[in-house]
């Protein structure tokens, strides 16, 4: 069987969350992959489909196109899989109708892929991908927005993120340096001020270690409030940090995974936290309910707008150590529930049923 991708994703995500599972899927030979540029080869079942212009000219996605559709002429495609609605699910789903091939849609920012441009674009956007053979989402939160949206439920499948597989093979640490660490992109939506100021109003009873790694246009006023509240000595910002090993080593030095978000999908660095031994409290957003199971593995909070809420679960895990303890080897069992092996079983119910069986 041959496979489609049409999508933008930097070459981890691509790598991690689509290549590696869908090549565990027992009916795939080859992967086409319509893209920017080219990206990793995956021992020869991968080719990749570029336009050859410049990454910024929007022309690039009308050659795109013609280019795909060249190949699709020439070559035996069976399905194809778009990432991500802007442009790239219009640009697949476009292809699959026009060469009567079955489109799969992968839903991974979750239901705010859909309605985040408003209302009329949500209308359009549910109209043209209701049509899709199957659809991906990453939780069941998301799943159940397009149920209530008049979604067919058999055509609808969970196939969570995936964190990188360097992930896979982390040792539980016990001893600590950070209590909290915060690892995103520091913009408004990342929502990093909350964390401050729930920081602030725990500093008079804990002596807290804050670890906050990240770049954005808000680290300046982040870095301004924590002086601002008296804990700026409490927190080390360590930057845009891209490495794999340095990440682990920052994740598995901390105790406690902050995340204060306004919007999301299923974020990987959720996962990457988990599997390196740290109990998240994180704002109840996208599917991170399916992972998070609330005072078990973790905490899940509602209001993002007020810390006295992340301040309570802060607390709470605090001033008791050997909960702590306890729940980090809850949190690090998340490695046993999502796998690339698990997802590539996935892929495999999903083509049977689409391509195999449709």
């Amino acid at each position: 069987m041959n496979i489609l991708i049409v999508c933008k994703l930097a070459e981890h995500t691509l790598l991690e969350n689509v290549l590696s599972p869908l090549l565990k899927a027992k009916s795939v030979e080859h992967i086409y992959v319509l893209r920017d540029n080219e990206g990793p080869k995956c021992e020869g079942r991968v080719s990749y489909i570029t336009p050859g212009v410049g990454r910024r000219s929007q022309l690039r996605h009308v050659v795109k196109y013609f280019k795909a559709s060249k190949m699709i002429r020439e070559k035996q495609i069976d399905a194809i899989v778009g990432i991500l609605i802007y442009p790239h699910g219009y640009l697949g789903e476009r292809l699959a109708r026009r060469f009567h091939i079955p489109y799969i849609h992968m839903t991974i920012a979750g239901q705010r892929e859909y309605w985040m441009y408003g209302s009329r674009r949500e209308r359009m956007n549910l109209s043209v991908f209701k049509r899709s053979a199957a659809i991906t989402v990453t939780g069941s939160i998301t799943r159940s927005y397009l149920l209530s949206k008049g979604f067919e439920d058999d055509k609808l499948y969970v196939l969570p993120n995936l964190p990188n597989a360097a992930f896979s093979n982390v040792p539980l640490a016990n001893e600590r340096q950070y209590d909290l660490v915060s690892f995103s992109r520091i913009d408004a939506n990342k929502n990093v001020q909350l964390l401050v100021k729930a920081l602030a109003r725990l500093k008079n009873d804990f002596d807290i270690k804050v670890a906050v790694a990240g770049d954005g246009d808000q680290l300046e006023n982040v870095k301004a409030l924590a002086t601002e509240l008296g804990v700026a000595d409490s927190i080390d910002f360590f930057g845009y940090v891209s490495g794999i090993d340095s990440k682990i080593k920052l994740l598995s030095d901390s105790k406690i995974f902050v995340s204060c978000s306004k919007g999301e999908g299923f974020p990987v660095s959720l996962l990457e936290a988990m599997s390196c031994g740290c109990v998240p409290v994180v704002s109840n957003v996208g599917d991170i309910v399916d992972v998070v199971q609330q005072g078990e593995n973790g905490f899940v909070f509602e209001d993002t707008d007020h810390e006295e809420e992340l301040v309570q679960h802060l607390r709470e895990l605090l001033s008791d150590e050997t909960r702590l303890s306890g729940m980090r080897v809850k949190a690090y069992a998340i490695r046993d529930v999502i796998s690339v092996e698990n997802n590539g079983e996935i892929w495999s119910e999903i083509l049977s049923k689409v391509v195999e069986h449709g």
